[in-house]
């Protein structure tokens, strides 16, 4: 597949308007899509194809008309309706949260069960905590 190189620049000898079907005088402002691709074997092609200014606009807006604007849908978690305390609260927990994970990653299969279990505890009272503000992760209850 080609992609094209769109330039705008005055007509150097007469081109035929893709648009209209009229010729683009020399002097005259004209876009230019040029496809370069190497096709099969070594063999090479060239597509030039113009039209004048206004005919390329209206090209672009007849697409435009045509797929009328569609706002983004985001994939993804929906954000949660709360205030910016409730957030940057949610935010600090999350944090401790995290790191007291981390240090029960970090325990050895050898190491003291009761530091495990007390970690445990730990992570389970930030979760009473969590939901104060605005409810607990679903990953948060998987883990446990």
């Amino acid at each position: 597949m080609s992609i094209p190189n769109v330039t705008m620049r005055w007509c150097q000898k007469s081109a035929k308007c893709k648009w209209c079907g009229e010729q683009i005088m020399p002097g005259e402002a004209m876009v230019v899509l040029f496809f370069w691709n190497k096709g099969l074997e070594g063999r090479k092609w060239n597509v030039q194809i113009c039209f004048h200014p206004q005919h390329w606009l209206d090209q672009g807006m007849d697409y435009l008309n045509r797929n009328p604007y569609t706002p983004h849908r985001s994939t993804g978690r929906k954000p949660i309706p709360i205030d910016v305390e409730s957030k940057r609260k949610r935010f600090l927990i999350t944090r401790r949260y995290h790191a007291f994970l981390q240090r029960l990653n970090k325990l050895d299969d050898g190491s003291d069960p009761l530091k495990a279990l007390r970690i445990e505890s730990q992570m389970v009272e930030l979760m009473s905590e969590m939901l104060t503000v605005g409810g607990v992760p679903k990953k948060w209850l998987e883990r446990l």
